[in-house]
């Protein structure tokens, strides 16, 4: 249980849009490779390699000592507030709980680590490795303050470059960036077009977020939305893919009984009592705790993506414009100047000669906090953002017979019919990979941008039948295959053959998991720590 509330803290305070990437070690490139993770480096209270440092971020709490010893203890103002109709207690208890947990952390007014705090490890600082004949994939790791603006980070990183190539003796490199890394190459390339066009043979967005993170716009704007269907989807996912539990008789039940639930209406009753809480306290909250935690960091600030941009900005900087000048200044810097202006940016460079490729994910549901939640993703991002323009079905749905038929080009709709990539910026180079969560990178992948890498980043999705455009990932095995033709058809939403087999999962679900239990085989020790 401690685990389950700490993962929806952390999705609702935003506290992991990323994680440290898994390095491949079979994975040799002929071009040295300067990969930018994303918002996922650790932070110290010094900004230098020979201080004593102290890590600051990730955060260094217990989050179910939190829950009990911080959140909980705000239950009561919470009752008195469905009572009386005024949260305004509730919602300090709540930020008093929080905000302290980031006073480390956080950027001052002007979007600055003026603490002195940072990475600490900065591999830009403090020289590359020596040079190789052979180049690990992730070898020249860029590192960076993950907090700052990408326009503030891209100065870095044009410098970093040049010092790869004097060590490693080559005239050029590739850049590969995931998530937020995305975000410091658009901006490096929107800053230094003509240094890429001399320096950069290619470059690979993996699940970039340049286009933007749906969850964090609508969180930093208050659009926080539940939805009964969408709610179900996650927790099914959460449960049986996550590792919350690992009884798979007792996932069973849990999916069973939330589907039951749901069917009956039942779900959606208890989403909308928490819905009514969330429109009480969102206008009071928000604001606050953004500017107490992620939203002084003006990295997350560019993941929000360009509908939701000024609607966010305004709402957390309400009534503090002044205060605030400078943090605005370098958000709408960037928002204004590299945002809005990727595409071109992205394209004019590929003219001259800097390959550009995109590697996507999908099948995986977003975290359920938003309107529009029901749609393909990684857990965090959305598809038809992080693959620059794909257009796919709802999560659990295919693509309409309609759109099908007006397709004048099939070649990009993917076999399971929920994915077309004709409509993306680099049809023929954006790859999409099945069932990996936002935070996984396996090796199979890596493996996939290093064959980018080493067509000097000319490999098209129809030019080697191991890698077709879509690829499905099997966990156990750490491979990827050509994802399969459409799957049969689920029983129409409704109809009587649904209901049947509704009821008939849930008691199959009941009568395994009591048998279990009878027998000794199940026990509840320890599933509640």
């Amino acid at each position: 249980m401690k685990k389950i509330i700490s993962v929806i803290l952390c999705a609702l305070m935003l506290m992991s849009v990323a994680a440290p990437m898994a390095f491949a070690t079979d994975v040799v490139t002929d071009t040295p490779v300067v990969f930018i993770r994303g918002a996922s480096r650790n932070l110290y209270s010094s900004d230098t390699s020979d201080a004593e440092e102290t890590q600051i971020f990730p955060l260094n709490v217990d989050l179910g000592a939190v829950v009990k010893e911080a959140l909980m203890p705000c239950l009561e103002e919470l009752a008195a507030g469905m009572l009386t109709g005024n949260f305004d207690a509730y919602c300090d208890e709540l930020y008093n709980a929080v905000a302290p947990l980031y006073e480390d952390v956080i950027l001052d007014k002007n979007g600055e680590a003026s603490d002195g705090s940072g990475d600490g490890k900065n591999v830009y600082q403090f020289g590359c490795p020596v040079q190789s004949s052979n180049f690990g994939l992730w070898d020249y790791d860029f590192g960076f303050d993950m907090r700052l603006s990408p326009l503030d980070i891209a100065e870095d990183l044009k410098i970093y470059i040049d010092r790869v190539k004097a060590a490693t003796g080559k005239e050029k490199v590739a850049i590969v960036g995931r998530c937020f890394g995305g975000n410091v190459i658009s901006a490096y390339l929107a800053m230094y077009p003509d240094h890429a066009a001399a320096n950069v043979e290619s470059v690979v967005m993996y699940i970039s977020s340049t286009v933007g993170i749906e969850l964090i716009g609508r969180l930093f704007a208050g659009e926080i939305e539940l939805d009964a269907d969408n709610l179900d989807r996650f927790v099914e996912y959460a449960v049986n893919d996550l590792g919350f539990i690992e009884d798979k008789d007792l996932q069973s039940l849990i999916v069973a009984f939330v589907d039951i639930i749901n069917y009956a209406k039942a779900l959606g009753l208890g989403t909308d009592a928490l819905q009514f809480i969330i429109d009480s306290v969102k206008d009071n909250l928000v604001p606050r705790l953004a500017l107490a935690c992620y939203g002084s960091f003006p990295s997350y600030w560019s993941m929000v993506t360009p509908d939701m941009y000024e609607k966010a900005r305004d709402n957390v900087f309400a009534g503090k414009e002044d205060e605030y000048a400078g943090m605005i200044k370098k958000l709408d810097n960037y928002h204004y100047n590299v945002q809005l202006t990727y595409e071109n940016v992205m394209n004019d460079l590929q003219e001259k000669g800097v390959e550009m490729t995109v590697v996507a994910k999908y099948d995986v549901p977003v975290v359920p906090l938003y309107k529009g939640a029901e749609a393909q993703g990684d857990f965090v991002a959305e598809t038809t953002d992080i693959s620059f323009g794909a257009t796919c079905a709802a999560m659990e749905k295919v693509l309409t017979q309609s759109y099908v038929d007006s397709l004048s080009d099939k070649r990009y709709l993917s076999p399971d019919m929920k994915v077309d990539a004709s409509t993306c910026l680099y049809p023929e180079k954006t790859w999409f990979l099945k069932d990996i969560f936002h935070t996984d990178f396996p090796d199979c992948a890596n493996r996939l941008i290093g064959e980018i890498v080493n067509s000097k980043g000319k490999l098209t999705v129809f030019d080697n039948p191991e890698y077709p455009q879509y690829l499905v990932y099997d966990s156990e095995t750490d491979t990827m295959a050509p994802v399969d033709g459409l799957d049969p058809e689920l029983p129409e939403e409704g109809s009587n053959e649904e209901r049947f087999s509704i009821f008939i999962r849930f008691f199959t679900a009941i009568l395994n998991f009591f048998k279990k239990l009878f027998t000794g085989e199940f026990s509840f020790d320890g599933l509640f720590d």
